[in-house]
């Protein structure tokens, strides 16, 4: 996934995905990771929608829409 996804909450890694039109904040582990690109082992499924550069305007249950 992109690495521009990822953002820190505590000592762990987040992301926000798209879920039924609004933002859930999902924990992730990471197997590696690169300036671009982020492997992700758990925590995400195939073909779950993540945003990408979450701004601060993004939490958990705001309603989002793809752009």
């Amino acid at each position: 996934m992109p690495a521009g996804a990822l953002f820190r909450k505590g000592d762990d890694w987040s992301v926000f995905l798209v879920a039924a039109g609004r933002a859930e904040r999902r924990p992730v582990s990471l197997q590696r990771r690169s300036g671009r690109f982020a492997a992700v082992s758990s925590g995400l499924a195939v073909g779950d929608r993540v945003i990408v550069y979450p701004s601060d305007r993004i939490f958990d249950g705001v309603r989002v829409a793809a752009r």
